[in-house]
């Protein structure tokens, strides 16, 4: 097939008769005009026209549509990003979707996220956590267990947005509402629900703990 490269381990001559079961599976596959450079590790990848990984330290397990990219020091693994989307800079990304024009990185560790359309972290941690279109984290932050799926918003310098646990089972999370904005060293104690108070602000220094605000 002229449409893609396929890029598969080197085997042996010996093994040139081994049964189907001990093939290796493994394989990479380069589309027309998608580039791969100086990346010392890709283990089951997919790159679409006009993706490109490049100067990533390891990518496994990763889908980049069209224009997206990995590039710059990143390790990534179990990965979907959609047109446009980016992963930069030494950033850590595991068990991640990338909606189209979002962006991780620089210097940003996330596992167990989504990421909404025209939505950028930067500098700080996000765990499972769906963080919606147009939201914005671009400092040192921490956000765990928040179902934000409207988005708008942004999160200030040394937040600390909850823990998905009590100390004993990970069972709490926050839902928030359209355009929520995070003060700078807000501390949120789970469960939270903003989701009936859109727009809300979080003072600098605040604590909210536990309750459900409505409007």
């Amino acid at each position: 097939d002229e449409s893609a490269l396929l890029s598969l381990p080197s085997q042996s001559s010996s093994s040139s008769s081994s049964s189907p079961s001990q093939i290796p599976t493994t394989m990479n596959m380069l589309c027309p005009h998608s580039s791969l450079l100086h990346t010392p590790r890709t283990h089951h990848i997919h790159l679409s026209p006009h993706a490109s990984i490049d100067s990533a330290t390891s990518v496994s397990s990763a889908l980049l549509l069209p224009q997206s990219t990995i590039k710059s020091g990143c390790t990534v693994s179990h990965a979907l990003l959609q047109w446009n989307a980016t992963i930069t800079s030494q950033s850590d990304a595991h068990h991640v979707l990338l909606m189209e024009q979002s962006e991780v990185g620089p210097h940003s560790f996330t596992a167990n996220a989504i990421y909404g359309p025209d939505s950028h972290v930067s500098g700080g941690e996000v765990h499972c956590t769906i963080f919606g279109p147009n939201a914005n984290s671009h400092h040192q932050s921490l956000l765990i267990g928040i179902l934000w799926p409207l988005g708008r918003g942004n999160v200030g310098y040394g937040s600390n947005v909850g823990s998905n646990h009590t100390g004993r089972i990970p069972d709490q999370e926050t839902s928030v509402g359209e355009g929520t904005f995070w003060g700078l060293g807000s501390v949120i104690k789970f469960p939270v629900d903003l989701t009936s108070a859109p727009y809300s602000i979080i003072a600098a220094g605040g604590q909210l703990p536990p309750p459900r605000i409505t409007l």
